[in-house]
């Protein structure tokens, strides 16, 4: 329908310019900017747009399908040529007034697909046929989707422009005025059916997203209450099985089986781990307190203690920066979740680190109040680091186990309070998982707040 609209313009751009050639040097000079910049215009971007389309569905053949490589490798070195040509074509012809622009970024954009396109093909011929795939979600699509815009809005400015000079020439001679008015009623008719259609498209789009997101929200649902239920069901016997074989360690002097209660004791520590994070994520999905404030310095104080032997079993050395005097907007057992699961992901996955350290930091910044969790454990894959809070994902390195709640639940969390969460890392020198609270309180208020401060790490906790 879209190529349909645009050969119609272009064709009363023509029959025009051939009617009102005898009128005057001022309309022989109108007609020429449409026969030579214009519709030329339009046709070789409309020419690159396909070409773009085809040579996006080449390369995903390309790397999806490995037995159609040498065709598919023909078929996309061709499409590729053709977008080259159309965009080269196109980026000679002069442009109109506000049109530079749009110019610069057609360049921009060809050159951004075109190395996305090389790369990924690089990758994929490499039979790096993960990282080519990555390539083909996270630049080519993005770089196609982004010629597309640019062509489609240089489309525009080419037809609208070339309406105009339509408009100037019926001014200019009246006896072919019906034949523009014609012309402009069939451009127009046409315009209404694309919007048409493209409204359409839009209403189905929207319902399936519509579909999706209440999908989404049941499956939360579902979750947060499944995750509540196994929680309480299975923390106490866990708990009371710890107990008792920690009882029976103590009392036993065997070595062999004191060795077989360790190995009892840390597989319910590990199950009582997993039990601990579906509760905290089924809790996350309740509404913060209003009033709530936690003063970190204690709670950072506990947790260190908390993981101490964890860390030391593992040989990391877990230790904390100076802590300011400061309150954050949330309650005890919040801070402590956020906390804890950050501690507990850079335990887990410290691997086989030469360096071993994990520092805990509070950074003020303003209103907010940032918390830092730095290991120097073996780095994190670029291409992962924004997958790393969603839900269910879980890290592949040193076979650690996991729900994939951990992050999420942090994230959920922070959000959930007006924060932010985040992660910068680099390889082989470790990472840097970080969230943000609301500022509750001064230093001041926290050194002259007297009962008002929590006297305890562990208020408001609720296992």
């Amino acid at each position: 329908m879209l190529s349909l609209a645009f050969a119609a313009v272009v064709g009363s751009f023509l029959v025009t310019t051939f009617i009102v050639q005898r009128s005057s040097a001022a309309v022989g000079a109108l007609s020429e900017s449409i026969i030579y910049n214009s519709a030329p215009s339009i046709e070789h971007l409309a020419f690159v747009r396909r070409s773009v389309l085809e040579t996006e569905l080449a390369l995903s053949r390309y790397i999806h399908e490995p037995m159609l490589r040498p065709e598919m490798g023909r078929i996309l070195e061709a499409a590729s040529v053709r977008v080259r040509e159309g965009t080269y074509e196109y980026l000679r012809l002069p442009t109109y007034p506000g049109e530079q622009a749009l110019w610069m970024e057609v360049q921009e954009a060809w050159l951004h697909f075109d190395n996305a396109v090389r790369h990924a093909r690089e990758l994929s011929a490499a039979n790096a046929d993960a990282e080519a795939r990555a390539m083909f979600g996270q630049k080519v699509e993005p770089a196609a989707r982004q010629i597309l815009e640019v062509v489609t809005r240089a489309i525009e400015h080419n037809a609208l422009r070339g309406r105009d000079l339509a408009a100037e020439i019926r001014e200019t001679r009246r006896q072919t005025l019906w034949l523009s008015v014609g012309l402009t009623s069939i451009c127009v008719l046409l315009a209404v059916v694309v919007a048409w259609q493209l409204h359409r498209q839009s209403r189905t789009r929207r319902a399936l997203f519509d579909a999706h997101t209440r999908s989404l929200e049941m499956r939360a649902a579902e979750l947060e209450q499944f995750a509540g239920r196994v929680a309480h069901d299975i923390r106490n016997p866990l708990s009371a099985a710890r107990m008792a074989a920690e009882l029976a360690l103590r009392k036993s002097q065997d070595e062999a089986a004191g060795n077989s209660i360790h190995r009892i004791i840390r597989s319910l520590s590990r199950a009582d781990a997993i039990t601990t994070a579906l509760l905290d994520f089924a809790r996350s999905g309740a509404r913060p307190d209003p009033g709530a404030r936690t003063e970190p310095r204690a709670v950072i104080a506990d947790v260190v203690g908390g993981f101490a032997a964890e860390a030391e079993q593992a040989s990391i050395e877990l230790r904390s920066e100076p802590v300011p005097p400061v309150l954050v907007a949330c309650s005890t057992g919040v801070y402590m979740s956020l906390l804890g699961n950050l501690v507990r992901n850079a335990i887990k996955y410290m691997g086989d680190a030469p360096s071993r350290h994990i520092t805990i930091r509070l950074l003020e910044e303003g209103s907010r109040v940032r918390t830092e969790v730095i290991d120097t454990g073996p780095g994190i894959a670029p291409e992962v680091l924004a997958s790393l809070f969603d839900l269910y994902f879980r890290g592949q390195r040193g076979g650690a186990e996991g729900l994939g709640l951990g992050l999420a639940t942090v994230k959920k969390l922070a959000e959930g309070h007006g924060g932010r969460v985040g992660v910068t890392s680099e390889r082989g020198k470790g990472s840097t998982f970080w969230f943000e609270l609301q500022r509750a309180g001064s230093s001041w208020d926290l050194v002259h707040e007297g009962d008002g401060v929590p006297s305890s790490p562990r208020q408001g906790v609720n296992h």
